[in-house]
C-alpha cells in the first residue's frame, strides 16, 4: 500500500480532463456537475477521478461539498497559461498581440519610402506573429493531450 503512494503518478486522459474542467469553471463543481459536463458514463466514475485529484492535492473540497482547483502554478504545463475568466489563454497569445499592435502603430504612424528599413522591420514583424501564433496554437494543442507527470 505505501508502494503505491510514493510512486509518481500521472495525469492523462479522463482524469485531466476532470481537472481541467473543475480549474476552468467560474465556481466549484458538484460531482454530477463533472458527470454531465463531460458527459461521462456514470457519476461514479466522474467521483472516482475526483478522489484522485484529491489525493494528489491538485483540487479541495469547499464547505458546501463541491470542488475547486487549488493551485494551478504547481503544475509544470500550466506555467504558459494564463487563467482568465474561467479559460486558459497561452502566453504566446499576448506577445503576439504585442506584436502585431507594434506593426499597426508602425503602419499607421511611420511613413513609409519601402527601402530595406521598411521590409526588414515588416518582415522581422511576421515572422514573430507566425511564431508566436504557431506556438499559442501548439501550446493548446497539446493541453488536451497532454500528459503531466507529478
Amino acid at each position: 500500500m505505501e508502494k503505491e503512494r510514493t510512486r509518481k503518478r500521472y495525469l492523462s486522459g479522463v482524469i485531466w480532463d476532470v481537472y481541467l474542467f473543475i480549474l476552468t469553471s467560474n465556481e466549484p463543481m458538484g460531482v454530477r456537475d463533472v458527470w454531465r459536463g463531460l458527459k461521462l458514463s456514470s457519476p461514479s466514475l466522474a467521483q472516482y477521478h475526483i478522489n484522485n485529484l484529491l489525493e494528489m492535492k491538485l483540487i479541495g473540497q469547499a464547505e458546501d461539498g463541491r470542488y475547486v482547483a487549488e493551485e494551478k502554478s504547481s503544475l509544470e504545463v500550466l506555467r504558459n497559461f494564463v487563467l482568465f475568466k474561467g479559460r486558459l489563454i497561452s502566453r504566446m497569445i499576448f506577445y503576439a498581440a504585442f506584436i502585431l499592435g507594434l506593426l499597426l502603430v508602425y503602419f499607421l504612424f511611420e511613413p513609409k519610402k519601402w527601402d530595406f528599413r521598411d521590409l526588414l522591420v515588416v518582415a522581422i514583424g511576421l515572422f514573430s506573429l507566425i511564431v508566436f501564433s504557431y506556438e499559442a496554437f501548439m501550446q493548446h494543442r497539446g493541453i488536451k493531450t497532454g500528459v503531466q507527470k507529478l
